[in-house]
């Protein structure tokens, strides 16, 4: 068993983006064919906590949430799991066994440097997998969208306009490459 000492080698032992994006693109296609496949989504989210390593996605429909600036436990589908439960198996099986994995280690870190290392790779790993999705237009490939979807990779309690910058300096340093 490879030792997990930083953030780039867990990343790599889970393939964590790839994994994170392909069990979004698969939430998707559930969504899709739900209930919910008539809805129009203004705001798409990763509602995250970077110390345990679960990734909730979140999707609303009220466009006047983001001039409120109204975040993830405002919105319409906070827990999307919790409107399509078919979706709770998919996590469970494709991404239940990173998060428990990521947290066995995260919560045992008693180096402030290893544990940012973690903490920080995790939300960094998120934006980039965010970034992708809105390069790919993979929402609008599944669901319907306005033109204008706000998009986030939030924790609770977090400041949000500190997060919202994150995601826009990762979406510039992607373009770059």
């Amino acid at each position: 068993m490879i030792e997990i000492a930083n953030w780039k080698t867990f990343e790599k032992q889970y393939n964590f983006e790839e994994s994170v994006y392909n069990y979004v693109r698969k939430s998707l296609e559930l969504i899709s064919q739900s209930t919910l496949k008539e809805e129009v989504f203004c705001s798409f989210a990763f509602n995250c906590s970077a110390y345990n390593g679960y990734v909730l996605l979140s999707l609303d429909t009220d466009m006047l949430n983001r001039e409120r600036k109204y975040y993830p436990p405002d919105w319409t589908y906070e827990v999307v799991e919790d409107y399509v439960l078919e979706l709770r198996d998919l996590g469970t099986l494709l991404y239940e066994p990173i998060e428990d994995a990521y947290h066995s280690i995260v919560k045992d870190l008693e180096d402030q440097y290893k544990f940012d290392d973690f903490t920080n790779g995790f939300l960094t790993s998120l934006r980039r997998v965010m970034v992708r999705i809105e390069r790919e237009n993979l929402l609008s490939q599944y669901l319907k969208v306005t033109p204008e979807l706000w998009t986030l990779v939030t924790e609770i309690d977090a400041d949000e306009e500190e997060e919202e910058s994150l995601l826009q300096e990762e979406r510039t340093r992607s373009m770059e490459v």
